[in-house]
C-alpha cells in the first residue's frame, strides 16, 4: 500500500496543498493541481521546482520524484487562467468582509476578518483591488505618500566622489527610504521604518522577477469554521487546513504612525485638570488627522486636534468606560464634518509624589526597562481599539492591514514631571487580541499570558525567542509572555515655539479666554448646561457705557465662537436649542 504525501503549490492565487503518493505520475500531479485551483486545462500552466523558473516539471507518464513537503511553483502560460469567483483563497474575493467578532457600534470602524494572503509583484502590489473587484479608498496621506519618490538625496562626497558636479556615483546617488545603514546612523537612530518604506522594501525585493511573490500577512490565531474537508467542528475534529499556524513573536520592523503631535498644550492641560481636581485617572479619545511626517522617510504623523472624554467611572488607580457611549456616533459625525477623525486614545497613570522626595510633582514608576511600558491590560485595550480602527490598504485583498490608531500614556518621567509617551501594538498583538487568547497576569503588569487550548477554543502555539546564559538563541512558549515583543514606541510631543501650527479649535486660548466646559465631568462639578453656555457666550459680547450688552461682531466671527468640539456636542444633544447638522 502506497503512502500519502503532501505537496505544496505556490501561485499568484496563494499557496495550496495536494496529497499524492509514490505511484503518481508527473501528469497526475498536473491534473491534481488543475483540480484544486479550478483550472480548465493542464496546458494553461507549467510547474517548476524552483522559484526562478528552473527545473520545469514535465507532463510525462513517468512516476514523480517529488518528496513529502516539497514546494513547487505554478506559472501561468497565459493571462486570466484563474476563475474570477473562487473560494480557494482564504479571503473573500468580490466583497470586502468587515464583520467583527468584537462588539462595535455604528460609528466605529469594524475589524475585518483576519486571514493570510500573498500578492503578485507583477501587479505591483497595488492592483489587488482589481483582483478583488472592489474600489479601495486609502487615507489621503497614503495616497500622497504613494506619489512621492521617497528616496533620500545625498550630497557629493569630496573624498570619495571623483566625478564632475553633474555626475552621480555609488557614494552620492539617492538611497532608498528603507536603507538600514541610514536609519541606524540617524541621531537618534530610527528603530522602525515607516510602513510605506516597508512596502517599498517588499516591492524592491520582488522586482527582479515578475512571477515572484511578496507577502503581507494578517495573522489568524483562530480555527476556521466549516472546514472544506467536512470533519466535525472543534473539539471533535481538527485538521491542518483549518487549524491556525504556530506564531513566533518578532519585533515589528515598521510602524504605521511615526510621530504624534498635539496641536497645542492647553488642550492637554484641560484634560489633565480632571486629575488635578480629583486625583482620579482619566481616559479620552483623540480626534485629529494624519499628515506626512518629514522626520522619517515616507513617514506619517498623527496630529491631535481635540480630546473627547466618554462616559466613565474613575478612581485613583483605575478607569471603567461605560459602553456603549450614546453620543459616540454623534461625535464621530461631527468630526467627519470638520475633516478630522478618531485617531487614538489617551489615558493618565499619574501618582502624586506625596513624599516630595523627587524633583517633580509625580512619581516615575513606568516607562523604562526596569518597569514596563504598557501593561498587559493596556496592550489588550490598545489591540482592541486597533482592531476596530483598521488601516485601509490597497495592497491587501482583505482591504486592510494593521492600524494607525495610537495610544498615548500620561505619566511621570525620570525627573518627576508629567510626560507623554506614545505607543502602538504590533499586528501580531492585534491578532492575539482579536482571537481573545492574550490574557493579563495577576501580579506582573509587564507580562502577558497566552490562553491554553480547551474544549471551547483551539489556541495555536505562540513562541518568542530569547538568549540563554550561554548566549544561544532559544525558543520559549509564551506562558508568560514579555510584552516588549508586542509594543512599538511612537515619539510624542508638541509644536515648537517657532512652528506655524494653526489649531483647529479655540481651546488654544488665542482668540478667547475660557473655552466651553468638557462633557461627562459631573464628578468634579463641571456641568454642561445653559448657565455654562451663557458664561461662554458672554466673553464674545461687550458692555457699553449705559450698561447695555451688545454683540462684538467686529472682533469675532461665528466660526470663532463655534470652534469648540465640546460646545458643538452640547448644542447637538440639547433639547432646548434647535441645532441641525
Amino acid at each position: 500500500m502506497s503512502k500519502n504525501f503532501v505537496l505544496r503549490i505556490q501561485s499568484s492565487e496563494g499557496t495550496k496543498r495536494i496529497d499524492f503518493n509514490s505511484q503518481d505520475t508527473d501528469k497526475t500531479i498536473y491534473q491534481k493541481v488543475a483540480q484544486i485551483f479550478s483550472l480548465s486545462s493542464i496546458d494553461d500552466f507549467t510547474l517548476y521546482k524552483e522559484k526562478n523558473k528552473n527545473l520545469p516539471l514535465g507532463r510525462t507518464p513517468n512516476r514523480t520524484n517529488l518528496k513529502h513537503g516539497d514546494m513547487i511553483y505554478l506559472i501561468a502560460e497565459r493571462e486570466n487562467i484563474f476563475p474570477t469567483d473562487t473560494n480557494s483563497s482564504s479571503s473573500s474575493f468580490g466583497t470586502l468582509d468587515v464583520k467583527s467578532d468584537t462588539p462595535t457600534n455604528s460609528s466605529s470602524y469594524a475589524s475585518p476578518k483576519i486571514g493570510s494572503f500573498q500578492t503578485n509583484n507583477n501587479n505591483n502590489l497595488g492592483k489587488l483591488n482589481i483582483l478583488n473587484n472592489i474600489d479601495i479608498k486609502e487615507d489621503d496621506v497614503d495616497i500622497q505618500l504613494d506619489k512621492m519618490d521617497g528616496r533620500i538625496p545625498r550630497k557629493r562626497n569630496p573624498q570619495l566622489c571623483h566625478h564632475n558636479l553633474h555626475g552621480k556615483c555609488l557614494h552620492c546617488i539617492p538611497i532608498e527610504p528603507y536603507d538600514e545603514e541610514f536609519l541606524q546612523n540617524r541621531n537618534p537612530p530610527i528603530k522602525h521604518m515607516s510602513f510605506r518604506a516597508y512596502i517599498r522594501k517588499l516591492q524592491s525585493s520582488t522586482a527582479s522577477d515578475r512571477n515572484t511573490f511578496a507577502s503581507l500577512e494578517n495573522i489568524s490565531c483562530s480555527i476556521k469554521d466549516k472546514c472544506a474537508t467536512g470533519h466535525a467542528p472543534w473539539p471533535k475534529g481538527v485538521c491542518t487546513k483549518c487549524q491556525p499556524n504556530p506564531v513566533t513573536l518578532m519585533r515589528q520592523p515598521y510602524r504605521h504612525v511615526d510621530n504624534i503631535m498635539f496641536e497645542n498644550g492647553n488642550m492637554v492641560n484641560r484634560f489633565l485638570n480632571y486629575w488635578r481636581s480629583s486625583g482620579h485617572q482619566r481616559i479620552g479619545f483623540l480626534y485629529g488627522r494624519y499628515e506626512v511626517y518629514d522626520g522619517v522617510p515616507l513617514g506619517v504623523r498623527a496630529v491631535v486636534s481635540a480630546i473627547y472624554e466618554p462616559p466613565q467611572e474613575t478612581s485613583r488607580d483605575s478607569v471603567k468606560l461605560n459602553l456603549p457611549d450614546p453620543h459616540e456616533a454623534l461625535i464621530d459625525d461631527l468630526a467627519r464634518r470638520l475633516n478630522i477623525r478618531r485617531i487614538g486614545w489617551i489615558f493618565t497613570d499619574l501618582i502624586p509624589d506625596e513624599s516630595k522626595s523627587g524633583s517633580g510633582p509625580v512619581l516615575h514608576h513606568r516607562g523604562n526597562m526596569n518597569s514596563y511600558f504598557l501593561s498587559a491590560q493596556e496592550c489588550i485595550m490598545a489591540g482592541w481599539f486597533q482592531n476596530n480602527h483598521p488601516n485601509i490598504c490597497k495592497y491587501s485583498p482583505d482591504g486592510y492591514f494593521g492600524s494607525k490608531f495610537v495610544t498615548v500614556v500620561v505619566t511621570g518621567d525620570i525627573s518627576g514631571q508629567i510626560h507623554f509617551e506614545g505607543y502602538q501594538v504590533s499586528n501580531q498583538c492585534m491578532a492575539l487580541v482579536k482571537s481573545k487568547i492574550l490574557l493579563p497576569t495577576y501580579d506582573a503588569p509587564e507580562l502577558g499570558y497566552v490562553r491554553e487550548t480547551s474544549s471551547e477554543q483551539y489556541v495555536p502555539d505562540v513562541y518568542y525567542k530569547e538568549k540563554d546564559s550561554y548566549n544561544n538563541e532559544i525558543m520559549k512558549i509564551a506562558r508568560p509572555l514579555p510584552l516588549e515583543y508586542l509594543i512599538i514606541d511612537v515619539p510624542t510631543g508638541f509644536p515648537s515655539s517657532d512652528a506655524q501650527i494653526q489649531s483647529t479649535f479655540n481651546d488654544d486660548c488665542k482668540l478667547i479666554k475660557t473655552p466651553f466646559c468638557i462633557e461627562n465631568r459631573m464628578q468634579i462639578g463641571e456641568l454642561q448646561d445653559m448657565n455654562a453656555l451663557a458664561s461662554y457666550l458672554q466673553q464674545f459680547s461687550k458692555t457699553g457705557s449705559a450698561g447695555i450688552t451688545t454683540s462684538s461682531t467686529n472682533q469675532y466671527k461665528a466660526t470663532d465662537i463655534l470652534a469648540d468640539l465640546h460646545l458643538l456636542r452640547y448644542l447637538a444633544i440639547n433639547d432646548i436649542i434647535s441645532f441641525s447638522m
